[in-house]
């Protein structure tokens, strides 16, 4: 079975609605892909002891992942931005049959997606989003009153 990858970033100066924040987590995944890179009878755990419902949330986070050459490629283009460090890590297979992937995840207050493949010369062949969560990520201090303080022991 060929292996099969995740993709994230973690962003510098991370901005959302009016916050800086320190440094975001960006976990990338593919939209809409046609054919699964791997067979999911092989690489779900206990595939054929899932009904058609169950086997809905473990075959979309599959096909949300990336084969190498298109890890390798979203690595290259995100590479361009200096604010953003890229990994790339193998999933271990099988995964779990609980398994769920990014589309699943709740935009909200604290998270969202980003529509990569959206961007002005989006350059891959493959459509790419983003899911990110801003809950622990620590806002940027900003300014400076220029003020020293001295504290002195009694």
């Amino acid at each position: 079975m060929s292996p099969i990858f995740s993709v994230h970033s973690l962003v510098r100066n991370f901005q959302h609605q009016g916050t800086r924040y320190e440094e975001v987590k960006i976990d990338w995944f593919v939209l809409e892909r046609k054919k699964p890179l791997v067979p999911f009878a092989a690489a779900i755990q206990d595939y054929a002891q899932l009904n058609e419902k169950e086997r809905t949330f473990p075959e979309e986070y599959l096909n949300e992942q990336f084969s190498l050459e298109e890890a390798e490629a979203l690595k290259k283009y995100l590479d361009r931005r200096p604010a953003a460090t890229t990994r790339i890590d193998a999933i271990e297979l099988p995964v779990m049959a609980n398994v769920s992937g990014c589309r699943r995840l709740a935009a909200g207050s604290d998270g969202d997606f980003l529509p990569l493949h959206k961007g002005k010369q989006y350059p891959l062949s493959f459509k790419v989003a983003g899911y990110f969560n801003i809950r622990f990520a620590e806002p940027m201090i900003s300014g400076d009153d220029r003020a020293t303080v001295v504290n002195r022991r009694s």
